[in-house]
């Protein structure tokens, strides 16, 4: 379907970015992102994704607001303690119109994932799950002053190929937000087909300074063969 003359408006800086179009902006408005997390990394993540026209996202949180959080863009401090699923979609309902938020649940079917939580175990395990379900996926994991964000497109190497391990330090509030920002563009990019597969790549955050370079599959690796690790 066309894109409204009240979306044109909304998107139409977008629109004319080199590699983007009108299409584009259509791909954008039928995509089902999965996003797991909804801390002080995927807070920016997941406004980043609601304002650039991600029709449907699919929150999947099971922790409260900590304080911390306060810095994720998308709570206040009279909301700590609550649940960080609800807080977060009312503020993406509050952010945009064009832009439908909701609670994973089995059976939702995205087309792509961006995971963005604080335990590497989970991420790597999310990370598989979108891997074996052959949609594109991204993972944005701060540490420190720092971090890295991995984009795995369909038959590039898996996560645990692209990563390296981090210092395991604390996330500082502009590591968070600079992560979770350039998470959500390059699965932006992909979907746009700015990157295209089987281009994997690492992202480095180092000292404010972000460096790229494409990820390698490990010898060995059971993602060349499309099995489980």
């Amino acid at each position: 379907m066309a894109l409204s003359e009240a979306e044109v408006a909304r998107y139409a800086r977008q629109i004319i970015l080199p590699g983007f179009a009108p299409v584009t902006q259509e791909f954008f408005r039928a995509a089902r992102i999965h996003v797991v997390g909804a801390g002080e990394v995927a807070g920016p993540a997941l406004l980043y994704l609601a304002t650039a026209g991600i029709g449907n996202l699919f929150v999947d949180d099971g922790l409260d607001v900590a304080p911390e959080d306060c810095a994720a863009w998308l709570y206040g401090a009279d909301q700590v303690g609550q649940p960080r699923l609800f807080s977060a979609i009312e503020a993406l309902r509050a952010a945009t119109a064009f832009s439908k938020a909701r609670p994973y649940a089995t059976g939702a079917d995205p087309t792509a994932a961006l995971v963005c939580t604080g335990s590497l175990g989970t991420a790597r395990e999310a990370a598989e799950r979108a891997r074996l379900a052959g949609i594109p996926h991204v993972v944005a994991m701060v540490d420190g002053d720092g971090g890295q964000v991995v984009a795995v497109p369909p038959g590039a190497p898996c996560y645990s190929c692209g990563s390296v391990p981090g210092s395991g330090a604390p996330a500082r509030p502009g590591a968070a937000a600079a992560l979770g920002s350039l998470g959500a563009l390059e699965l932006l990019q992909i979907l746009a087909g700015v990157v295209a597969a089987p281009g994997g790549r690492r992202i480095d955050l180092v000292l404010g300074q972000a460096r790229a370079r494409a990820t390698a599959r490990v010898p060995g690796c059971a993602c060349g063969l499309g099995r489980a690790i």
